[in-house]
């Protein structure tokens, strides 16, 4: 219980320096590219674990027309905590304001545990149905490459997941 009370504590200051640096920027007249190629990684969580790991997710998007706020893709997941999970999804990404968006993937997760390292949360080496959510900050615009902070969350059936940590993204 105190790993989630630490959880709680990092997100909520991750996702305030956003917002205070988003009113700061609010029209720094930032025009979206067509494509996207983008990469994070971070701390996560296992609530059926009840355990801390590490994750790194890797996602393209395209926008559907060139001053469009959605955009079409697809991602890959991989978090490594009580053996290693590897998910795979098609969705949709939608900008909120210039520098925040959030993205929703329904997916599958694949599962590979040990036999022994198995909890009653899932069976080993079983794929299951995914529904994962992104919510991503830019803080920093380089041209072409954005740098931000990253909240990930996925959820199974019988198990879910949460990530903090960094964005980076190539626009194109």
């Amino acid at each position: 219980m105190k790993y989630l009370r630490t959880f709680i504590v990092v997100i909520s200051g991750l996702l305030h320096v956003p917002i205070i640096h988003a009113q700061e920027h609010e029209h720094d007249g930032h025009e979206h590219s067509r494509n996207e190629i983008g990469i994070s990684g971070g701390a996560l969580y296992s609530f059926g674990h009840r355990e801390w790991g590490g994750g790194a997710h890797l996602h393209y998007f395209r926008t559907l027309n060139p001053h469009c706020k959605w955009s079409l893709g697809g991602s890959t997941e991989l978090a490594l905590v009580g053996g290693n999970h590897f998910n795979v999804g098609a969705g949709v990404k939608y900008h909120l304001f210039d520098r925040m968006s959030m993205a929703l993937f329904p997916g599958v997760t694949f599962f590979s545990h040990h036999e022994k390292e198995a909890l009653y949360t899932h069976q080993p080496r079983k794929a299951r149905f995914t529904l994962h959510f992104e919510l991503v900050y830019d803080l920093f615009h380089w041209d072409n490459f954005h740098l931000g902070t990253v909240f990930d969350f996925a959820r199974t059936k019988h198990d879910s997941h949460a990530m903090i940590g960094i964005h980076g993204a190539f626009c194109f």
